[in-house]
């Protein structure tokens, strides 16, 4: 039986996430970040005759929901690889060096995978507004509530991004990270103020 968590059946993924320290936020948010790029998609999807544009457009956002759901297992994977470095003894001099460069690996690897998991929402938010004009009128609440679950996504892995940063010390990296979360998290509520207008 497979261990990963993309290909475990639903209820058990939502009794993981509640009853274990992992999967967590990360892998969650990206499951949200898949199913409602699912629901972008299918405007192109259940075209009839679908022209190069749709074609390329659903090509284009699959290679995004690969990207999403390969998140979903190196997110739970990279914070257990944390857990277990903090985890390591450092009874010695030599032990607690190998700790230290343990969990700052893992630390920087419990960064960038939710971060690369948010970059791709914000992609598939930008598909979305190419999707659109070519989705017929039933199918239009489907791109918003997907574009809903993105944005919530979206933040959801900014605040798991956000929470890993604060364990960081001071330093340009650190920096330049809390600077791309508030890009991102501004380009996400710009796509959404678009696809989602106020009445």
């Amino acid at each position: 039986m497979s261990s990963s968590l993309w290909h475990m059946p639903l209820h058990d993924f939502q009794r993981a996430v509640e009853t274990r320290s992992t999967p967590g936020c990360g892998a969650a948010a990206a499951l949200n970040g898949c199913l409602g790029l699912s629901l972008v998609l299918k405007g192109v999807q259940l075209a009839n005759d679908k022209s190069d544009a749709q074609q390329r457009l659903i090509e284009a956002g699959e290679s995004l929901q690969r990207a999403l759901a390969a998140a979903v297992d190196d997110d739970a994977a990279a914070f257990s690889r944390y857990l277990e470095a903090r985890k390591r003894p450092a009874d010695s001099a030599h032990a607690r060096q190998q700790r230290e460069a343990a969990l700052a690996a893992a630390g920087e690897e419990a960064i960038r995978i939710p971060l690369a998991a948010a970059e791709r929402c914000l992609a598939a938010l930008a598909l979305a507004l190419d999707i659109r004009p070519l989705t017929g009128a039933m199918l239009q609440s489907d791109i918003r509530a997907g574009a809903a679950l993105l944005g919530g996504a979206l933040e959801a892995l900014l605040v798991g991004v956000e929470a890993n940063l604060a364990g960081q010390p001071d330093s340009v990296g650190r920096l330049s990270h809390e600077a791309r979360c508030r890009e991102l998290r501004e380009a996400g509520q710009a796509y959404r103020r678009q696809l989602d207008p106020p009445d």
